[in-house]
């Protein structure tokens, strides 16, 4: 199931947890997934017994790992925070702004382009 939790030293599970969360900021990791890498190599506990420490339902995190579902974001949190981890926005790189635009665009959700506004006249005695 991984490394074994009781070989890894605290050094060990904090860059591994932030291996983790480097591969979900890259999009090479889903958060389901991180979950679960988290979940069996640092605590190296089941899915019952780590949602009864998160105070979820088994099925809630069972959904989340295979990232079906809709986690509220309580549930992200909760599941997260056990780690030293917070769910937060992060700025994108030039090149991952530049996909993320183009992904848009491919499936009907452009940016949005504003027209120049006209120079308004006012003419004598009539109102803007």
């Amino acid at each position: 199931m991984g490394v074994d939790v009781k070989e890894m030293t605290l050094e060990e599970r904090k860059a591994f947890i932030q291996a983790v969360a480097d591969d979900v900021a890259q999009g090479k990791l889903t958060l389901g997934g991180a979950v679960k890498r988290l979940r069996e190599n640092v605590l190296g506990v089941n899915q019952e017994r780590f949602a009864m420490a998160c105070k979820i339902s088994k099925r809630a995190l069972s959904q989340l790992e295979v990232d079906s579902g809709n986690p509220t974001l309580a549930t992200l949190e909760a599941v997260f925070k056990k780690f030293g981890l917070k769910i937060s926005l992060a700025h994108l790189s030039p090149a991952d702004l530049n996909a993320a635009a183009a992904q848009k665009s491919k499936i009907g959700f452009g940016t949005p382009t504003v027209a120049p506004a006209r120079p308004r006249f006012n003419s004598p005695g009539k109102p803007i």
